[in-house]
């Protein structure tokens, strides 16, 4: 008499789940390095917006004349905006118009300086009418 065994697997070896773990950790590995650099790239993009934002309030002012273009030709500044510090240098220049003034203003990222050997995070420029003292 003859007997067949005859044995149907269901399920998966070993090998197989350690090779589809080891398929889905290295894809995991890639989604996270690509959200951490989505979440650098957000972070740098909202302080370059708010440094731009400092730069234009600095022009807003010299033009309302809340900042004496009167004297030095260059300022440093710091000024709190979203709870951060941002550093900033002021320069005026002449134009051909003696009544309209250029202003370059850069500010740095949030706790750098100039001194620091830091390049601005915006740089803007500016001009400002300067109406005749008669």
């Amino acid at each position: 008499m003859k007997v067949f065994c005859h044995i149907q697997t269901k399920g998966l070896t070993l090998i197989e789940v350690l090779i589809a773990l080891a398929i889905i950790s290295i894809a995991m590995t890639a989604v996270i390095k690509t959200s951490g650099q989505a979440i650098r790239g957000t972070s740098y993009l909202e302080d370059k917006m708010v440094a731009t934002w400092v730069a234009q309030q600095i022009v807003n002012e010299a033009r309302v004349g809340l900042i004496d273009l009167t004297n030095d030709t260059s300022e440093l500044r710091v000024t709190e905006s979203l709870g951060k510090s941002w550093h900033s240098k002021f320069i005026k220049k002449e134009t051909a118009n003696p009544r309209i003034l250029q202003i370059n203003i850069s500010v740095f990222p949030p706790g750098k300086k100039e001194e620091d050997g830091e390049a601005p995070i915006v740089s803007l420029e500016g001009y400002v009418y300067q109406p005749s003292k008669f």
